[in-house]
């Protein structure tokens, strides 16, 4: 799962930086716009910032409050590691069932995007994905601590 993430993220990276090109070159050099070029390139942008979601809980390189490691003794951390891990489940499962009802009401009503007129479901499905992916994780490494990396701290 990881590898399909990180996959299509650098794919929905590349998309971004050769429209991006695209459009810069055909302003300077011709003269002319490419239609609705922004808007894809925003729309792999998006594509881009939730598999980087999943894949953050995937490799437990989140951002987080690096304060409040001594607040607990040494004894304890497993614990309130995993308490962490379920909790950051139970909101990423909340937030994926919001994102999919609001995905839905939008596949519903036949929203498009401006511009281009693309179904933004079509875009949207990427947040409840992620969401969903992430509480999977999350609930993993709740259940089975082993399974989770060791965190890439840098300072």
């Amino acid at each position: 799962m990881t590898r399909v993430e990180a996959l299509v993220a650098a794919v929905a990276y590349m998309i971004v930086t050769m429209l991006l090109l695209a459009g810069i070159l055909a302003r300077e050099l011709f003269s002319f716009s490419i239609w609705g070029v922004e808007k894809m390139a925003v729309f792999a942008a998006i594509y881009a910032a939730f598999l980087g979601l999943a894949l953050a809980s995937a490799s437990n390189s989140h951002l987080r409050p690096q304060f409040t490691d001594g607040w607990w003794p040494e004894r304890w951390r497993p614990a309130v590691a995993r308490l962490g891990d379920l909790l950051s489940a139970l909101l990423f499962l909340w937030l994926g069932v919001l994102a999919a009802r609001y995905v839905i009401d939008t596949h519903a009503n036949d929203a498009r995007s401006m511009v281009i007129y693309w179904p933004l479901w079509a875009i949207q499905i990427v947040i409840p994905y992620a969401c969903f992916s992430s509480a999977l994780r999350h609930l993993a490494f709740a259940l089975e601590p082993a399974l989770k990396p060791a965190p890439d701290i840098q300072g």
